[in-house]
């Protein structure tokens, strides 16, 4: 049973981070409770295949296909052309458009996920089914020198997307009108001619990006015009830094809100040490120094709103003529819509199709770790606070209650009322948690004076008779929490 539980903990733990795409964990001290077992199990997205060859086949070495204009490199894996269709290898090109792909169709079952959307194709058919909608394609699926193959329509017809095949150049052109959001509900990406595109922020402000060097269509209102990709950024907020770190792009940072001392990034942590990022100031909650991110001269700021956000960083930006973006990432209300903002990072680079196959890679990796808790005993689980004589909680509908609950958690508030943040007084807390299994106290271990157990009951006497503390099955959340994407993230 205490192996259960350390389980679900690990798993409650692992789901919140920002792009989740590999997990372990870190214990302090207790080996009993570190126990977290995160292997990979079949997803039920399949796709067999017709492994006997089409006649009157044509290879076409030369063919060529570029999504939005952006070349797609098939390496020794050509697309070829039977009778009218153009047959293109679904491992390569899937990929390419950022879908989670396993299995080699051939031996195996080929799998694909893209956010919440299924496909299924049958073997030796042309009939697709799409979130169990038939779809049908002009050829089925075939296996040719060990790779499986779709027609071109497969694109166009389970992936959504248009395609047109210029016989003269031999290019099939792929073309995005925009980028697929599954969860969020903050930001959008639409793709525009001549490279560009127009993002819609946190804010709701358009932003028309235009690679550098381009001019940007006609005809499309925008508030701001940027030059992308960037090379010159200020992060006001460390899950900014740690998508940054995740897509590669730490070469663009210039400037943070925290000092080096609560950096867990080691990257940062040297180019601060190295004056190449610098802090502007924001340990305490106070404004940045402006007239440094002036000298700076970013070519964006990523910033926050919300009841406890940035407007005042906002309007100062505005006076000294700084460009701004709005990434409101941490107001979703689930935790797979603020993983999915990595997507909004990575367009003002032209990198968004890497962080979409990032973001599917996460929610099967998601997928195959809640598959591991299906049908066992539900723990029960208490998330909360403990500040001031008050304690702060989540309601179910929120982020927390949500994953608690998708990885096998019965939440103890799960009664509580809608909204955000929810505070509580220590009686009530106490009456709904005392039989928790699993105690989550929502603090990085950097913050607590002495992390332990200990402190946690000095703080609130009555936590000493709640079942999970008894047990010494408490978790916090470790220092690197909402900064790294990979090991270790929780204590």
């Amino acid at each position: 049973m205490k192996k259960r539980f350390a389980i679900t903990a690990g798993v409650i733990l692992a789901l919140v981070m920002i792009t989740g795409v590999i997990w372990a964990q870190k214990n302090s001290g207790n080996e009993d409770n570190a126990q977290n077992e995160m292997n990979s199990l079949p997803e039920n997205i399949t796709m067999p295949v017709n492994t006997a060859e089409s006649g009157n086949t044509v290879d076409a070495s030369a063919i060529k296909v570029d999504i939005n204009g952006e070349p797609v490199s098939f390496t020794d894996i050509q697309p070829y052309i039977d009778g009218s269709a153009v047959m293109l290898p679904v491992n390569v090109i899937a990929r390419a458009l950022g879908a989670n792909v396993s299995g080699d169709g051939v031996n195996t079952d080929m799998t694909l996920l893209r956010g919440n959307n299924v496909y299924l194709l049958k073997e030796g058919s042309s009939t697709v089914y799409v979130n169990g909608e038939v779809c049908e394609l002009s050829a089925a699926a075939a296996e040719k020198n060990g790779s499986v193959y779709v027609p071109a329509d497969f694109v166009r017809d389970v992936f959504g997307m248009q395609t047109f095949y210029d016989n003269e150049t031999s290019k099939l052109s792929i073309k995005m009108e925009t980028l697929p959001v599954y969860f969020a509900g903050g930001f959008q990406i639409k793709y525009l001619d001549n490279g560009c595109k127009l993002v819609t922020d946190g804010e709701n402000f358009r932003l028309l990006l235009a690679p550098q060097g381009k001019t940007a269509p006609e005809g499309y209102l925008a508030d701001k015009k940027i030059s992308i990709p960037l090379k010159n950024v200020v992060a006001c907020s460390a899950t900014y830094v740690g998508e940054l770190a995740e897509l590669n792009l730490l070469d663009s940072l210039r400037g943070v809100t925290a000092s080096e001392q609560y950096w867990y990034i080691p990257e940062v942590k040297n180019a601060m040490n190295c004056g190449t990022i610098k802090y502007l100031g924001g340990d305490k909650m106070e404004a940045p120094d402006y007239e440094l991110i002036k000298a700076l001269n970013p070519d964006m700021v990523f910033a926050y709103t919300g009841a406890y956000g940035q407007q005042y960083i906002m309007r100062k930006l505005d006076e000294i003529g700084v460009h701004y973006a709005i990434n409101n990432e941490y107001m979703e209300p689930d935790f797979l819509g603020r993983m999915e903002w990595i997507k909004f990072t990575a367009a003002f680079y032209n990198k968004e199709l890497e962080a979409e196959k990032m973001f599917n890679d996460a929610v099967k990796r998601i997928n195959d770790v809640t598959a591991k808790v299906a049908g066992l005993e539900k723990p029960e689980v208490a998330w909360g606070l403990s500040w001031g004589g008050k304690v702060y909680v989540e309601n179910p509908d929120s982020y927390v209650g949500k994953w608690i609950t998708m990885c096998g958690g019965d939440y103890v508030f799960k009664n509580m009322g809608k909204g955000y943040d929810t505070q509580v007084s220590m009686e009530d807390f106490y009456a709904d948690a005392k039989n928790a299994d699993v105690l989550i106290f929502s603090s990085t271990t950097n913050y607590m004076r002495n992390p332990s157990i200990e402190e946690i009951i000095q703080e609130n006497p009555l936590f000493a008779n709640i079942k999970a503390v008894q047990n010494g099955n408490v978790w916090a959340y470790a220092p690197d929490w909402w900064q790294v994407a990979h090991a270790p993230i929780f204590s």
